[in-house]
């Protein structure tokens, strides 16, 4: 199985990007899953599809799925419940799994979950992850230390605290060390996959604008110094050639910063993608997946 992540900062166009991969790598015969990890799923959207909460079917060897976050939390808290009984009791909090989605930092654990089973069940040959805009790689690479790291430091897990918790209940304190390690595994593998140049092509989508091409760069150089190599950057919406003088201010401006890119990161492959003039969704993305694929800007 092949993960390609596409990350970028909102509105440069990251869900149309993983839905033209996902259409380019079905179209060469290959079981492909389009999973967005942004909460405010998009994918839905730009396929023109009612694609629901569990993996859909929506062409030959093409699948889309849109995890619901309330269902996800919910089924979340049931799995690692005693972990967040504990966390919860000790703060004397009583928070019930339907709130829980709301909290800080939660999307993220279940959404790497969602993936981690999707990545043991080898089920497809590629799965394109849709980031969210947060760029949600940085809390995967992360998670391994912040599983075990955030819940030992609040809890105390030294063996004399696990004697307590069992004996509030009987097996309690296992039960949490227990959850901690099968969380922290799952955190590892999926960091281990994205590490894995061989498992995991990450792509950065930007526009040529000042923000959006400052925030790729910081992106870039966060995920590399945790040791993930970004193999390939899309610049998408570029003009083209117009005479009026807005137009033509806009390509002067857009053409330095495309530039710029290309001479920054020399060592990656660089995909050009025009401002296509209308909402790309539905059947035109079939021309974004042949002018990033197949005129051979980028490979799968």
């Amino acid at each position: 199985m092949r993960l390609i992540y596409v990350a970028g900062k909102g509105g440069v166009g990251k869900s149309v990007c993983s839905a033209a991969t996902g259409i380019w790598t079905s179209g060469q015969g290959k079981d492909t899953l389009a999973f967005s990890m942004d909460p405010a799923h998009s994918l839905s959207d730009i396929f023109d599809i009612d694609i629901g909460s569990q993996p859909k079917r929506i062409a030959d060897h093409l699948y889309a799925y849109e995890p619901d976050l309330a269902e996800g939390a919910r089924d979340f808290f049931r799995r690692y419940k005693n972990i967040f009984t504990a966390l919860f009791g000790l703060f004397e909090v009583e928070v019930k799994p339907e709130d829980f989605k709301s909290m800080p930092g939660v999307s993220e654990l279940i959404f790497m979950d969602k993936l981690n089973d999707i990545y043991a069940q080898k089920k497809y040959d590629y799965v394109v992850i849709d980031s969210a805009p947060t760029a949600m790689v940085l809390p995967l690479l992360q998670l391994p230390s912040i599983t075990t790291g955030f819940v030992t430091r609040v809890l105390g897990m030294r063996n004399k605290w696990i004697g307590v918790l069992n004996l509030l209940e009987s097996g309690f304190g296992d039960s949490i060390l227990s959850e901690i390690r099968t969380m922290r595994v799952k955190a590892e593998t999926m960091r281990n996959a994205l590490i894995d140049p061989s498992v995991a092509t990450i792509n950065v989508v930007t526009i040529p604008e000042k923000a959006a091409v400052e925030e790729s760069r910081r992106l870039i150089e966060t995920v590399e110094a945790h040791g993930v190599n970004v193999s390939s950057i899309i610049i998408n919406h570029v003009i083209s050639d117009c005479d009026c003088q807005f137009c033509q201010r806009k390509i002067a401006s857009q053409t330095c910063y495309i530039q710029d890119l290309k001479a920054s990161y020399s060592n990656k492959r660089i995909a050009v993608l025009p401002d296509y003039g209308a909402e790309v969704k539905g059947s035109s993305l079939g021309q974004v997946a042949e002018d990033l694929y197949g005129k051979g800007q980028l490979i799968i």
